[in-house]
């Protein structure tokens, strides 16, 4: 225990867990009587009371009509004052909110109370330079190149009005309407009008995409089709279900000719399709390049993690753990996903999501350490410059998104994400780069 005296406070403070600190605060009665009379006398100049001007209402009228209020603004300031003054004098790193524990009224020796906080973990670091990674060879194939021109060739494509039967890759609009053969009742994720897909690119389920194929324009279809028990679309799982399709309309896609003439179209710095396959090329493997990185970056911070032990503060781990739910929670609702199932309670989204919690927490503790120890930091020149990058991407005003991310307390959360690549990076230069067998 650590004992600090000082005119204002008495604290002590007790290591209770490797990540968690009790603080024992006791204020003085002269403190006390100043921080009441400091609030009696902002009260004097503030308030309106009926017979008297203000800033000339007796001591005695204030206590009166704000005797109450005037008790719990003291023991508020005090808690929040005697809190922050232990925190500094102890040169604590808190993580957490307090709480608040076993506060005392008022008596004639003045005024205690516990607070229980979580601290940044103690971390003795290992050595991090010159961790050994594997570095895989990459190249570009012509499958690589190929993928890219049908992509390419795929966006500058046309759509022409066919009134042949459906075949992959052809563009359809469709109604479908599903209900369990059994119940009747209707089946809401397989339900809906004017749909609009291409066959052949995976958008719909594999029974639906068949029945499609050879359809006419106008055409109706009614099926019945029994789903495995193990379907990744729940509501439908082990079910036989009807569907009733009507097609709608069928569109060709009409793709161009690769040649000179096109490619110039593209960009009109390319003359022959030999410039844009170069450009490809060129493109292809630098993303590989940063794939790699990425790649590295992650069995790098594998390591670093594997050689680190360290107690976590738990309330960092819970509140990452809430965060990736809500993330997830958000996505597979708008994504149409029954949230009702058993495998989406609250207790089962915990289990599954704080391992990945944990991972990002420990790894977050740790890249700041390092960061410490290095002098490695991130300036507001670099918040900025990030913001600015993810406006031009997004499309969004810099100056507004700058002040949305302000309001909500986001630039510290941006800075810790900009430290940790930059930290990252370092390890990166400093890591022993072994040729994959």
């Amino acid at each position: 225990c650590k004992i600090f005296g000082g005119q204002m406070f008495e604290v002590k403070v007790e290591k209770v867990q490797p990540s968690k600190r009790k603080m024992f605060i006791k204020v003085p009665i002269q403190k006390v009587q100043k921080t009441k009379e400091d609030i009696i006398n902002h009260l004097k100049k503030t308030v309106n009371i009926k017979g008297f001007r203000k800033g000339k209402i007796p001591k005695e009228i204030i206590l009166k009509n704000y005797g109450k209020d005037i008790d719990e603004d003291v023991k508020r300031d005090l808690l929040e004052e005697g809190y922050r003054f232990c925190i500094s004098e102890n040169n604590l790193s808190v993580v957490s909110d307090p709480v608040f524990l076993n506060v005392k009224d008022f008596n004639e020796e003045g005024f205690y109370f516990e607070v229980e906080v979580e601290v940044k973990p103690d971390i003795e670091l290992k050595d991090y330079k010159g961790i050994k990674i594997s570095q895989k060879p990459y190249e570009v194939t012509q499958e690589d190149i190929d993928k890219s021109i049908k992509q390419l060739k795929s966006a500058f494509s046309s759509l022409e009005d066919s009134h042949e039967q459906a075949k992959p890759n052809d563009v359809v609009v469709f109604d479908i309407k599903a209900k369990d053969v059994q119940t009747g009742v209707e089946i809401k994720d397989l339900t809906g009008k004017d749909l609009y897909v291409q066959l052949g690119t995976n958008q719909l389920i594999t029974e639906v995409e068949n029945a499609i194929v050879g359809m006419k324009e106008n055409e109706e279809k009614t099926i019945t089709v029994t789903f495995p028990a193990e379907h990744s679309i729940k509501s439908i799982a082990g079910k036989q279900i009807e569907l009733s399709i009507t097609l709608k309309s069928i569109k060709k896609v009409i793709e161009p000719e690769l040649n000179d003439e096109f490619v110039q179209k593209i960009n009109k710095d390319f003359k022959t399709v030999n410039d844009l396959i170069e450009d490809i090329k060129k493109r292809l493997l630098e993303n590989k390049r940063l794939q790699e990185i990425e790649r590295q970056k992650e069995e790098l911070l594998e390591k670093l993690l594997d050689a680190h032990d360290f107690e976590l503060p738990q309330t960092v781990v819970s509140k990452e753990t809430s965060n990736l739910i809500m993330d997830f929670v958000k996505d597979a609702y708008y994504r149409g996903i029954d949230l009702k199932q058993e495998e989406y309670k609250p207790a089962k989204l915990r289990e599954r999501f704080e391992p990945e919690a944990i991972k990002r927490v420990k790894a977050t503790f740790l890249l700041l350490e390092i960061a410490d120890k290095e002098n490695i930091d991130v300036s507001g020149e670099e918040i900025r410059n990030a913001i600015e990058k993810e406006a031009n991407i997004s499309g969004k005003n810099f100056e507004q998104l700058y002040k949305e991310y302000e309001e909500k307390g986001m630039l510290p959360l941006i800075k810790v994400d900009l430290l940790s690549d930059k930290v990252l990076d370092f390890l990166l230069e400093n890591a022993v780069k072994e040729e994959a067998v």
